[in-house]
């Protein structure tokens, strides 16, 4: 049976996926970052009041599809993704066009209360294993921002000394922005690639 490592996902890291849930016999997608906890286990952080987590608690199983279509990541997000983009799989949906999905079972839903500079609020930590795994496409790549942060980061390295001195501060911002968020989400070789971006600026 494949494990989450056989479609790219390494303990630890976090990905951009589409959940998949039933809504009432009915499909419904968001866009969820999934945290890969182990080789068969994975953990949402989910906002009260959502479609997403009323249906998990509701049915105790969510897919997990694992894509790179930006419109479905658009359509999921700001619209409603129509029939036509589902099929049915053991009593769920998942999307037609998913380079690879996965089949979880809840194990753990716990209500922790978020905080920060600007409000409170309530988030609920999923806990789930996977049942089924079902690959598409051969080489399948998950998701995570970190590698688009290091990019986007050197584009702004290729310019800053090419621009006056505030737009030049402005991209440095932006480059420590970008840090802060591969810090969260990246790998030790994405962390490393970036400290070798902000070692560049250190010394330019």
């Amino acid at each position: 049976m494949y494990d989450l490592s056989s479609i790219g996902m390494k303990k630890g890291l976090l990905y951009e996926t589409i959940i998949t849930t039933n809504n009432e016999e009915l499909p419904n997608a968001a866009p969820i970052g999934v945290i890969c906890k182990n080789n068969s286990e994975v953990v949402l952080y989910l906002y009260e009041g959502t479609h997403t987590l009323e249906n998990i608690k509701s049915n105790k199983r969510f897919v997990v599809n694992i894509l790179r279509d930006p419109l479905i990541f658009v359509l999921s997000t700001i619209g409603e993704l129509s029939a036509d983009y589902f099929k049915e799989y053991k009593d769920g949906f998942f999307i037609n066009s998913a380079d690879a999905f996965g089949v979880f079972e809840v194990n753990n839903i716990k209500e922790v209360e978020k905080k920060d500079a600007i409000s409170e609020s309530k988030m609920n930590v999923v806990t789930a294993s996977l049942e089924d795994i079902v690959i598409n496409k051969e080489n399948v790549q998950p998701l995570n921002r970190a590698i688009f942060a290091i990019i986007e980061s050197l584009v702004y390295v290729s310019r800053i000394n090419i621009v006056d001195e505030d737009t030049s501060n402005e991209y440095s911002k932006r480059i420590k922005e970008m840090s802060r968020l591969v810090t969260r989400v990246g790998g030790m070789e994405d962390k490393k690639a970036m400290n070798k971006i902000l070692e560049f600026l250190e010394d330019d």
